[in-house]
């Protein structure tokens, strides 16, 4: 009986922390959703857009898939692709105009942030 209370108690204490949203976009993921990016892999350039639905479409519709932020965060979902809720972390301070790069599976992507 002590082990299930304990087992209770500890699920409870849990369930907060489980059921916690994710954190608020850090401005430089407000501006990559708001402004969408163009966005260089394995040499090919193209634009991303992201809609306020939580899909987005790039690369003249070669890919399209959905995503959600959490903090400096930006997850993407590419069925397509088999990529589930793949999370990269973006810089902070960036802003429209900005290029950085960011680490992928595929290598270091060159972003730069549409004004």
């Amino acid at each position: 009986m002590k082990l299930t209370t304990f087992a209770l108690a500890a699920v409870l204490l849990a369930a907060p922390a489980l059921a916690q949203d994710a954190a608020p976009p850090s401005d430089t993921i407000k501006a990559v959703v708001e402004k969408g990016v163009t966005m260089e892999v394995a040499g090919q350039a193209g634009e991303i857009v992201y809609n306020p639905d939580g899909t987005f479409s790039g690369f003249e519709g070669q890919i399209e898939g959905k995503y959600r932020t959490d903090g400096n965060k930006l997850c993407i979902t590419l069925e397509a692709f088999g990529m589930i809720d793949q999370c990269t972390e973006y810089p902070d301070g960036k802003t429209s105009g900005d290029t950085f790069e960011i680490s992928s599976d595929m290598g270091p992507l060159k972003v730069t942030i549409r004004s």
